[in-house]
């Protein structure tokens, strides 16, 4: 609710009360004080009303471990302070020069009339706070309460997206079965009039399960494999071109017991097949992979090929940043150097 609109309501509920008990008053005693003293002791009355509902109960109760204690002692001190202050307009209306304490001392009616009027006006700000209070309460189970039936959404159609997700999964398990099955007996077949081909089927076949297998899940697999994927790799390109390619793979360091995410290194050598240029001696293609310490070097360098029958655009090299940056987050580096006829792509691991 906008502020505006809270205090025009306030206004109005002062004005409709104080209204009433002028006319209430005037139609039994009649008005006898001028109308700058009703003003005073009305807007004293309402900051006696707003003062202990804003200042001492919201302290009592919201920064104190006892609050009723706590609240009850400042509220006697209150119509204390309240009292004497009233009795001081009282004098100074009346135009005496004496303390009023002194001068009111022996006179009970007026004692007793102050302090049931500040009684009264205590009692009406209590139930206000308390009605304010139980309306914020309930504002804020209210909230509570969307913010866990949104919880609970959101986890349900989570649930629902991972058995969706999961049921696909398990149906597109037939097709790379009757993939493989299908190659296994096109390998057979072949072979007896190819041996060159029906090497090429089965390095792809194995390029293939592995991919599948290591794409499960999120974990790593041992280097040496992804490694004997790569050379799987570009021992199938050099199968299944017609011209000679020069791919030159060098390993260095300790590689055997270093656990990487897999494909990633499989999908940039990928990369420099489709778009490098591959079948000259002069420019052979460079893929270096070296181990030094708690870091892996990965470079691949190869001459841009004109005229590739595969389209640009980089989804392969995004996806691999994407999956580093959620499984080695701070512990990467990828650069990518696109130049007019080179294009060379390095990655950092720091293990």
């Amino acid at each position: 609710m906008k502020r505006r609109v809270v205090v025009f309501r306030h206004i109005l509920v002062w004005l409709i009360y104080i209204g009433y008990e002028m006319s209430l008053i005037q139609i039994t005693v009649g008005l006898s004080n001028s109308a700058h003293r009703y003003i005073v002791f009305y807007l004293l009355n309402i900051g006696l009303f707003y003062f202990n509902a804003h200042v001492i109960l919201d302290f009592a109760f919201f920064k104190t471990r006892r609050p009723y204690l706590i609240s009850c002692g400042l509220i006697a001190i209150e119509i204390v302070v309240y009292l004497f202050i009233k009795l001081e307009l009282d004098r100074l209306f009346s135009g005496s020069q004496n303390l009023s304490l002194v001068l009111n001392l022996a006179n009970e009616k007026l004692w007793l009339t102050n302090i049931w009027r500040e009684i009264f006006f205590i009692g009406f700000s209590i139930a206000y706070w308390s009605m304010l209070y139980m309306v914020r309460f309930k504002e804020r189970n209210h909230v509570m309460e969307r913010e866990q039936l949104k919880s609970i959404a959101e986890k349900l159609e989570l649930e629902n997206k991972y058995i969706s997700a999961e049921n696909a999964y398990l149906q597109n398990q037939i097709s790379p079965h009757l993939l493989f099955n299908s190659l296994s007996f096109i390998h057979n077949a072949v072979r007896r009039l190819s041996d060159r081909a029906g090497k090429g089927v089965m390095l792809l076949s194995d390029i293939m399960r592995y991919s599948l297998v290591s794409s499960e899940d999120n974990r790593t697999v041992l280097l040496t494999q992804e490694v004997e994927q790569i050379e799987k790799l570009i021992e199938l390109s050099k199968l299944r071109s017609e011209e000679e390619l020069f791919i030159k793979f060098r390993k260095k360091g300790k590689l055997a017991e270093i656990r990487v995410l897999p494909l990633i290194l499989i999908t940039l050598l990928e990369n420099l097949i489709k778009h490098g240029e591959l079948a000259e001696a002069a420019y052979p293609a460079s893929v270096r992979l070296e181990q030094k310490d708690n870091t892996l070097v990965f470079i691949t360098k190869n001459k841009k090929r004109t005229g590739s029958p595969y389209p640009k655009g980089g989804l392969g090299l995004k996806n691999i940043e994407k999956r580093l940056v959620n499984f080695y987050p701070d512990k990467f580096t990828l650069d990518i150097e696109d130049k007019d006829d080179l294009f060379s792509v390095t990655l950092i691991l720091h293990l």
